[in-house]
C-alpha cells in the first residue's frame, strides 16, 4: 500500500507548487493525491474524491515516491510551433496601442500579410487579440456620410409634426 508522508520542508514545497499562477490542473490534481496521502487517506477514498480510477492514484503516488515533485508535471506537446513569431506579435501589440488609428481583426490580418508575408485568418488574429487582453476599436457602421442635411432637417421637422398630432382615435 502507497502512503506519502511529508516532514516540514517537503510539505511547503507542495504547498509552493500548488500556488504556481500557471500550473496545469491535471498537475494540481496530482498534488491534491500527495496532500491528501499525507493526511493520511487511503487511495480508494481519494480516487473516489478526485473522481480518478484507483489505479490512476497509485501510479501517482508511487511516480512521486520514485523520481520526486518534477514526475508529475507533464511533458511538453509536440507539435508545430506558430508560425506567429513573438515579433510579430510585439508589432501587432504596438500598432494597436499605438492608438493613431482604429484596427479590426480584418485589418491586421492585411497589414501582417504586407510587411511579414504571413498570411493567417481573421478568426485566428481575434482569437489572439482575445488571448493577450488587447481590445481594438470595431469600425463603426454608420450611414450619415450618404446623407443630404436639407433632407434630415426635412424628415425631422415632418416627424414632429406627426407626433404633436398623435395617434387619432379610432371609432367602434
Amino acid at each position: 500500500m502507497y502512503h506519502v508522508h511529508f516532514d516540514d520542508a517537503a510539505r511547503q514545497e507542495l504547498i509552493r507548487r500548488t500556488h504556481q499562477h500557471n500550473i496545469a490542473p491535471s498537475t494540481r490534481d496530482r498534488l491534491e493525491m500527495l496532500r491528501l496521502s499525507d493526511a493520511g487517506w487511503s487511495i480508494p477514498k481519494i480516487a473516489l474524491h478526485l473522481s480518478l480510477h484507483e489505479q490512476t492514484v497509485r501510479r501517482w503516488i508511487k511516480t512521486f515516491l520514485l523520481d520526486g515533485f518534477d514526475a508529475l508535471v507533464d511533458p511538453p506537446r509536440p507539435g508545430k510551433p506558430s508560425a506567429i513569431t513573438e515579433e510579430i506579435r510585439t508589432a501587432v501589440r504596438q500598432w494597436i496601442e499605438k492608438g493613431d488609428r482604429t484596427w479590426n481583426a480584418t485589418q491586421i490580418a492585411h497589414e501582417v500579410e504586407r510587411v511579414y508575408g504571413l498570411k493567417r485568418s481573421n478568426d485566428q488574429w481575434r482569437r489572439f487579440m482575445r488571448q493577450e487582453k488587447l481590445s481594438y476599436k470595431r469600425t463603426s457602421r454608420s450611414l450619415r456620410h450618404k446623407q443630404s442635411p436639407d433632407q434630415v432637417a426635412a424628415k425631422t421637422a415632418d416627424l414632429e409634426v406627426l407626433e404633436k398630432r398623435g395617434t387619432p382615435e379610432r371609432s367602434t
